[in-house]
């Protein structure tokens, strides 16, 4: 028997009803009827004392900090500070300082959807847990990255976050080889599937590949193989050709046609028994520690298996082109060379549950068959230049309202199955893709990280770090990176998701379009606040739900939790609509920076502001911080929770100059918690006077069902330096105290203050 001559989807169609797999302890699938490895004898199974195979490796899911209990359900510092003098003020103190989850059920959204991430409940009732919940995630994240199993480390700390936390090790004889076995490679790829290939075919074939890299690919087949069939047995009744859209209504752009029964079918979608399959896939790829064979010539080998394509390159520069085998690859490594990959590798589609891809060193290409068509060239309201990013098209073209029509994922995507992408050279690369690209999973998990250089990303929407019912990654280590998009990116969330972008080092720029053509922009996905002025960003930091009446009425869709947490370095961010920790619909929304002289630009729902029973956190660690220089704000920014929601803008350092328009800088509306605290430094503020600096307003647009008697709260305090205010409101000056100080309006019970401490200090634990 040869290899097997049947196409990708006859191949994969044939391994499903082989049920082709090994045992893994973290899988609940049972053990296939063929002998375990060590069992294997001759087909290349050892015993543990011939191993030579990698150091099994065991990344767990790191055990949350529990939230405080008892009489005060939050975390206190050691002492009061300015943030208590601040509550007494509005008669509260930090334990008492909540939102009454009776009060929020009778509200637009129903926070008791058992599709809500595990941890918003009690972040919404408790905003003060939200500052070191977030610093909890942050730190896990940036250990992840920084360490030798990045990948690993950051899917299992996302496991926890998402309720299914990884408590089991891989089966150790994943990772065994036998010192004997002169061609180890072929034996795991004949134990992945004997049904498709001999092992005497298999050894001739892989017989230019140095021995010590086929020891250290074979667990990695091993993982390919086992989790192709587990990711698809975890689909359950989750029809990937009935949820084909799943993408689109995701992004925001298309419906479900939701029902009981089809909800029914995406809740039988098996997350974490995906979570599962896509670590120990990663636990394989980086136990192997395949850097140390960066730039080692080696053969070619393209291999037909029935899980996908199996093709090794060595260390020259190499193309891979869409419209061949690597279109169908489950597993590619390249050694090195400054490469180019136009096919959809690392990246899981339906027929290709698992797609792995790792480049070892070189100044890469990731990128696509552009194929342009003139709806690519956004052009300004009056005719003139070129606006916008769009990229050039692919076969898909674009629609008429210029949108791309393209449904491929790359560079770590995962629809359906598991993508994973490492490039770990110290070179800077670039990848463009248009959509489900660059760390995205719906219903999958896809990953991209990049270990160094000076790197650009680039994409459409639902990219670099995107996710919905999955996990969504991009992990980048060190250099000064660009990224650019347009709509659901750069961590971004959706029902059951988290999607994050995570950078270690360098000075960074992340851009989402403004939209407002009078600025550059091109509103392709217009905003409903700013419309021909804005993008619906949900961007940088977002978690997104549907609301039950809109899109589809009768079914809301709760957010996940969307976060972009750059550790190190002077950024830049830029926004539209909501983004930069923001939040919509039952969503989480994080945007965490460690420490540098940043800048943001947004124009509305922007840097800890968020709408309709949604939690969001703003945290920038030190530096001299520049809050919208330039763009048109609009509104609703800087530390404002609106309708039922919890936002908390927290500065730990610098000196910064914040800009800001109406409904800004700490405030509360519409029964929502609004909190800014910035600590240190000589800071300037200037805003709209109305509704800032330390303002709650029950709104009169919702003031029905008693909601006027249900608290607002806004909370401004600045400590330990010289405040300068530009247009402050009534009563706001430096060193002072203001709002309207427990005395509300009559019939409603709005609680806002005001607190400037030069010599003062605050804590957040």
């Amino acid at each position: 028997m040869g290899v097997s001559p049947r196409g990708p989807l006859l191949a994969i169609a044939s391994l499903l009803v082989a049920g082709v797999g090994l045992a893994v302890a973290c899988s609940n699938a049972p053990a296939p009827a063929r002998p375990t490895l060590a069992e294997a004898g001759a087909d290349g199974g050892v015993g543990a004392d011939a191993d030579v195979g990698s150091a099994p490796s065991c990344v767990k899911s790191p055990v949350a900090t529990p939230f405080p209990s008892g009489a005060c359900k939050v975390p206190l510092p050691p002492a009061k500070d300015t943030l208590d003098e601040a509550l007494a003020i509005i008669g509260r103190d930090r334990c008492s300082t909540r939102l009454d989850l009776a009060h929020v059920s009778i509200g637009l959204m129903n926070p008791s959807d058992p599709r809500t991430m595990p941890d918003f409940k009690a972040l919404l009732e408790y905003p003060l847990r939200i500052p070191g919940w977030g610093a909890e995630t942050a730190k896990w994240l940036d250990e992840a990255v920084a360490s030798d199993t990045p990948v690993s480390r950051a899917l299992a700390a996302a496991a926890t976050r998402v309720g299914a936390p990884v408590v089991d090790c891989p089966d150790a004889t994943l990772f065994v080889v036998d010192r004997n076995d002169p061609a180890p490679l072929a034996s795991a790829l004949y134990q992945s599937a004997p049904e498709a290939i001999d092992l005497d075919v298999a050894r001739p074939l892989v017989v230019g590949i140095p021995l010590d890299l086929q020891r250290a690919l074979a667990p990695v087949v091993r993982a390919v193989a086992w989790a192709s069939k587990e990711v698809v047995e975890a689909r359950g009744q989750a029809d990937p050709v009935q949820l084909k859209n799943a993408p689109d209504f995701a992004l925001g752009v298309a419906k479900l046609g939701l029902s009981k029964d089809l909800l029914a079918r995406i809740d039988s979608f098996d997350l974490a028994r995906t979570h599962r399959a896509a670590l120990v896939v990663a636990q394989a790829v980086e136990s192997a520690k395949l850097g140390r064979f960066r730039g080692v010539d080696i053969a070619k080998l393209d291999l037909h298996m029935p899980w996908g394509q199996v093709i090794l390159r060595g260390a020259g520069p190499d193309r891979y082109e869409a419209g061949t085998p690597a279109d169908w690859a489950a597993l590619v490594v390249d050694t090195g060379g400054d490469d180019v990959y136009n096919a959809a590798v690392g990246a899981a589609i339906a027929q290709r549950p698992v797609s792995v891809v790792i480049d070892l060193g070189g100044k890469d290409t990731w990128g696509y068959s552009e194929k342009p068509v003139p709806g690519d060239k956004a052009v300004t309201a009056d005719g003139g230049l070129p606006a916008g990013m769009r990229l050039p098209s692919d076969a898909a073209g674009r629609s008429g309202d210029g949108r791309t029509r393209s449904k491929v994922g790359r560079q770590g995507s995962g629809v359906f199955g598991v993508g994973l992408a490492w490039d770990l050279g110290p070179e800077g690369d670039r990848y463009r893709s248009l959509v489900h690209s660059q760390g995205m999973g719906v219903f999958g998990v896809g990953v991209l990280f990049d270990e160094g250089g000076d790197d650009t990303y680039e994409a459409e929407a639902l990219s670099q770090g995107a996710a919905a019912w999955g996990i969504g990654l991009l992990l980048d280590r060190a250099g000064n990176d660009v990224h650019k998009g347009y709509s659901a990116m750069q961590g971004y969330a959706f029902t059951r998701g988290f999607g994050a972008l995570v950078d270690g080092a360098g000075d960074d720029d992340y851009t989402t379009d403004v939209g407002d053509p009078a600025f550059g922009g091109d509103p392709l996905y217009p905003s409903a606040q700013l419309p021909g002025r804005g993008n619906t960003a949900m961007s940088q930091g977002c978690g997104r739900g549907n609301r039950p009446d809109v899109p589809e009425a009768g079914y809301q869709m709760p957010g996940g939790i969307g976060l972009l947490r750059d550790a190190h370095g002077n950024d830049r961010y830029k926004t539209s609509v909501f983004g930069q920790g923001s939040s919509f619909g039952l969503g989480i929304g994080v945007l965490s920076d460690g420490d540098g002289d940043d800048v943001y630009e947004g124009l509305w729902y922007v840097q800890g502001a968020n709408a309709h029973t949604a939690v969001c956190f703003f945290f920038e660690g030190a530096g001299d911080d520049r809050y919208n220089p330039t763009y048109p704000v609009a509104a609703t920014m800087i530390g404002v929770g609106h309708d039922f929601s919890a936002a908390v803008h927290l500065d730990l350092g610098g000196s910064d100059v914040y800009r800001a328009g109406g409904l800004a800088i700490g405030a509360g509306n519409a029964n929502g918690l609004g909190l800014l605290a910035n600590i240190g430094g000589a800071d300037s503020y200037e805003s709209n006077p109305q509704m800032t600096l330390g303002a709650a307003n029950v709104s009169e647009t919702i003031n029905f069902n008693g909601r006027g008697a249900m608290p607002t709260i806004g909370v401004f305090v600045r400590t330990g330096g010289v405040t300068t205010f530009k247009k402050p409101p009534t009563g706001a000056v430096a060193g002072g105290t203001w709002g309207n100080i427990g005395n509300p309006d009559a019939g409603t019970a709005e609680s806002a203050v005001g607190v400037d401490r030069p010599a003062g200090t605050a804590v957040f634990p």
